[in-house]
């Protein structure tokens, strides 16, 4: 995938990325979501709830694992929803 651009004003330009849940490839950020392949609701339902808060926001922003967050077309985030990866 191309790198994009960052402008002055913090706006990409010139990337590609590929979904993740699609496979498709986009041109355009401001057709993708940022989603949690191990949706928030999931996660607290699993024991998250009873985690510190800083504990979970290091869970809600996690960069490091390779398919914690990953950049999704919105058409199939959206239905998918808080649905598990098994769902």
């Amino acid at each position: 995938m191309k790198k994009p651009k960052k402008s002055e004003d913090c706006r990409l330009t010139g990337g590609t990325w590929r979904s993740y849940y699609d496979d498709k490839t986009v041109t355009d950020a401001r057709r993708l979501d940022i989603d949690h392949v191990v949706p928030l609701a999931e996660a607290w339902d699993a024991g998250a709830s009873k985690w510190t808060t800083d504990r979970r926001e290091q869970y809600t922003n996690d960069l490091t694992a390779p398919r914690s967050l990953v950049a999704v077309s919105s058409g199939p985030n959206r239905a998918k929803g808080d649905k598990d990866p098994a769902e």
